[in-house]
């Protein structure tokens, strides 16, 4: 004679979880296959490639900073605004657009004098700063404009960064160079295996990278009366890419 099992609620959740355990473990392990249109399961060899190229940079960007001291902290910073407007004018009288200046970093704190006691510390005064960008479109104005600004007042020097306004082109030429990179790669590995590369199943861009390059002028160099004889060289910004391929084995 049989016996009847009757399960609770909660019994028949977890007989149902571990049924379910039982189905991914299964499952965990199994690899994707490609399949073609007609059926067939593809071989296949997968590549990683990396491409490289480099181009002159035609942007830089320069940074000028001052900073002004006082009593009064609506003073100082009226002092570091107008200094800020002396090297926008001086900019500006070189040809440079508005569009290309701009204005950042307003900052203002208190100066302190920490007494030995245990008193509160009480301040002394204050002190302000802002900092003026520059976008260069002529490279060969970048001693000059380091001149002016600081004969404008400007007490810190920061730059020149270079770039490219456009790089859509140099971007292209990195990701053909790493697709090819990655061709290479798969029918080295194919050849070791004694089989040849087929048609390409899928690709993906993995990344690609145009980083600036940061000339820094020293700052007691920049601030003297000579600053417009100081060497800028731009040099070249090396673009990369990254990629991944599926190729077809055969």
């Amino acid at each position: 004679m049989g016996t009847d099992i009757r399960l609770t609620r909660g019994a028949k959740w977890v007989l149902a979880g571990a049924l379910l355990l039982v189905i991914v473990l299964g499952t965990t392990g199994c690899t994707t296959r490609i399949v073609s249109e007609g059926g067939t399961v593809l071989n296949t060899v997968t590549s990683a490639g990396t491409g490289e190229t480099s181009a002159a940079p035609d942007e830089a960007t320069m940074n000028f900073g001052v900073t002004t001291e006082g009593t009064d902290a609506a003073d100082t910073l009226d002092a570091a605004s107008k200094a800020a407007d002396e090297i926008i004018a001086a900019l500006k009288n070189l040809d440079i657009d508005a569009d290309d200046l701009q204005t950042r970093n307003v900052s203002i704190w208190p100066r302190y004098n920490y007494n030995r006691d245990d008193s509160p510390p009480q301040i002394t005064g204050y002190e302000a700063s802002i900092m003026v960008s520059a976008t260069l479109r002529d490279l060969g104005q970048v001693g000059e404009v380091i001149t002016a600004a600081t004969a404008a007042g400007a007490n810190q020097v920061n730059g020149p960064t270079f770039t490219l306004s456009e790089d859509a082109a140099a971007r292209d030429e990195a990701i053909e160079d790493a697709v090819a990179n990655a061709r290479r790669r798969a029918e080295t590995m194919a050849d070791a295996a004694g089989k040849s590369v087929g048609d390409v199943i899928s690709i993906s861009e993995t990344g690609v990278s145009v980083p600036p390059v940061y000339r820094g002028v020293e700052a007691d160099y920049a601030l003297a009366e000579d600053a417009g004889s100081v060497p800028i060289e731009p040099g070249t910004l090396d673009i990369s890419a990254r990629v991944t391929v599926v190729f077809e084995l055969k």
